[in-house]
């Protein structure tokens, strides 16, 4: 394959921010490093059609349907949608002359993957979560390399697989609060926490209740906001609430302490950032890949994990005290966070990206010499 002296890309993937927001860190780290020109691919249906202009990036759409958390007919209608996502995307990649298709999950990956092999175009897949998803599990069986944010990964695919991380855009390290008014964060990812959207009120009502002085920034994922931040007022605690926030920068920075669903995209920034964290599983998440997420981060930050099933307000409450009451305790889980913290993590995806790319070009040239080579002895 004959590589042009500028990268041509495209990304695919979407649904939620935890696929969408990385893709975006990979599409510019590539742009930055190496003039590369790439676009995202994704669905109508998911929330890259929000995210993806709204970070700058262009976007095109291929025919694609949800398949987690869908009944029988919805997953149906998900299996009828590939064929056409997969004559759409061969269409963009053949038009585009992409040269590199990196999947990141969800419902245009595996149509786009599909179309990027049948094309001859490598594939490269990002992993995010410890335990992957349909749509990266399919794709990976024809994909040239995985990148996996974590080393739990590697088992569950054939592929080569490279430890990379998952990126968290440009969160960086946060000023933190070790002083009452504590501030705490609820943060439930894109498509919200039920658990968390129904129990944080409580919980910091019962906080409030010890006595503790504090402020709440609740991100409650899309169609909640306002009901939440009722109940909230209800408990007389100070808070806010928002949908969804662009700019997590600004939430992170001051913080002392997140509850937080355990989708690999907030916990990549809560590591950049250095925020401890009570990690609450999304129970419906597809192959429970949060629990396995939560597990594995646990497992190297400190960060509590308290599955939806055991969630028992008071010694939630008892806990959160406990920490906060005690700078040392804050430290330690705060440099937990911090020694997991990949902020290099697109940068590793785009190298890994192009020593694939650079191997087989290599690999083509000495082919063509050999072929070269072999045509003239049979002159001779």
């Amino acid at each position: 394959m004959e590589l042009a002296a500028k990268r041509i890309i495209a990304v695919a993937g979407g649904g939620t921010a935890g696929h969408i927001l990385p893709a975006i860190d990979v599409l510019r780290a590539y742009r930055r490093e190496f003039g590369a020109a790439g676009f995202f691919i994704g669905c109508a249906s998911g929330l890259e059609t929000r995210l993806v202009p709204a970070h700058g990036e262009r976007l095109e759409l291929v025919p694609g349907l949800p398949w987690a958390r869908q009944g029988l007919a919805g997953k149906l209608r998900a299996i009828a949608s590939v064929p056409a996502g997969i004559l759409a995307a061969r269409r963009i990649l053949r038009r585009e002359k992409i040269q590199l298709l990196v999947g990141v999950g969800g419902y245009a990956t595996f149509g786009a993957c599909m179309a990027a092999v049948s094309l001859g175009i490598p594939v490269v897949i990002h992993e995010a979560n410890a335990e992957p998803g349909l749509a990266n599990r399919l794709a990976a069986r024809f994909a040239s390399l995985v990148c996996a944010g974590f080393a739990e990964t590697a088992a569950r695919f054939a592929a080569k697989v490279e430890i990379t991380g998952t990126p968290a855009g440009s969160i960086t390290r946060a000023s933190h609060n070790d002083a009452p008014p504590w501030r705490f964060l609820v943060l439930g990812g894109s498509e919200g926490s039920p658990v968390l959207n129904r129990q944080a009120p409580v919980l910091f009502a019962e906080l409030r209740r010890r006595g503790m002085a504090f402020t709440v920034r609740h991100i409650s994922g899309f169609g909640e906001a306002a009901a939440i931040a009722r109940a909230y007022g209800q408990a007389g605690v100070d808070v806010r609430v928002d949908s969804f926030v662009d700019d997590m920068a600004s939430v992170y920075n001051g913080a002392t302490l997140a509850i937080a669903s355990a989708g690999a995209r907030s916990m990549a920034e809560l590591s950049a950032a250095a925020i401890p964290s009570f990690l609450v599983p999304l129970p419906g998440a597809a192959n429970d890949h949060q629990t396995a997420n939560a597990v594995a981060y646990s497992a190297r930050t400190g960060a509590a994990v308290i599955p939806e099933s055991q969630w028992d307000t008071g010694q939630v409450a008892a806990r959160i005290e406990a920490i906060v009451a005690s700078s040392r305790e804050l430290g330690r889980l705060r440099e937990g966070a911090a020694a997991w913290s990949n902020a290099d993590a697109a940068l590793k995806v785009v190298r890994a990206c192009e020593h694939l790319l650079r191997a087989r070009q290599a690999a083509d040239q000495r082919y063509r010499a050999t072929a070269i080579a072999g045509s003239a002895d049979v002159q001779d």
